[in-house]
């Protein structure tokens, strides 16, 4: 039974509890694509507006060449939300069915669910992919947040 189904179809299949040190030997099914991060400031959770997307949605992004998962937040999290995080620890693997997109047909893969605590507080200059950065308290309602990440904060 999947965790969530987002309105587009995308389902977030499951969440698996490994340490991180297995994904470098690990043998998946479908491929390990992405990182994600739940930053927090006490309660509050970091968020930036995707401006492609037009939603709501965890600092992250694809694994490149070379990089490992925690190396990709720690990069993603700088060049998206000017921010940095401390006690980064990992939480485990998500595994998403997704419908096709730009990306291509429908397809399965996995991503690396990280958390972290927000250092100070850093100015933040709209870029190519983030509009505006927010510590969302997740209970004001703030316009669009993606369904799927909504329910990865509880996993983090």
């Amino acid at each position: 039974m999947s965790i969530i189904t987002d309105a587009k179809g995308n389902v977030f299949e499951s969440f698996h509890v490994v340490a991180e040190s297995a994904l470098e030997t690990m043998t998946l099914e479908s491929p390990l694509t992405h990182a994600l991060t739940v930053v927090r400031q006490g309660d509050k959770v970091l968020l930036l507006f995707n401006k492609w997307r037009r939603n709501w949605e965890l600092p992250g992004g694809l694994i490149e060449q070379g990089e490992t998962a925690r190396d990709c937040i720690m990069r993603e999290l700088q060049e998206e939300t000017n921010q940095s995080a401390a006690n980064v620890v990992f939480k485990g693997l998500m595994k998403f069915d997704l419908q096709p997109s730009f990306h291509g047909p429908q397809w399965t893969e996995y991503g690396a669910l990280f958390a972290g605590e927000l250092m100070d507080w850093r100015e933040f200059e709209a870029n190519d992919e983030a509009e505006q950065v927010m510590l969302w308290c997740r209970e004001s309602d703030i316009g669009p947040i993606a369904e799927i990440e909504r329910k990865l904060i509880e996993f983090a």
